[in-house]
């Protein structure tokens, strides 16, 4: 897994949530038959999260970028 100081706005998502900056360790991937996308992140601390897109267009993920910044859910993993 990438550390955090090698991941940015060039290599991953990166989105605010709850005062805290989350930077995604892989590419998100469709899950749910297509329907969701999905991707590991990990905060300036090290902890772990799973999240969540939904009602993104398969055939339009380019066309989509806006929608990465806003995740439909975000959890932290222990």
């Amino acid at each position: 897994m990438r550390r955090f100081n090698e991941l940015n706005v060039h290599n991953s998502t990166v989105i605010q949530w709850e005062g805290k900056l989350l930077i995604t360790t892989q590419d998100p991937y469709p899950t749910n038959e297509g329907k969701m996308y999905t991707a590991l992140a990990i905060d300036e601390d090290g902890n772990k999260y799973i999240l969540v897109w939904d009602n993104i267009d398969p055939l339009a993920v380019e066309e989509s970028k806006s929608d990465w910044d806003q995740p439909s859910g975000i959890t932290r993993i222990k």
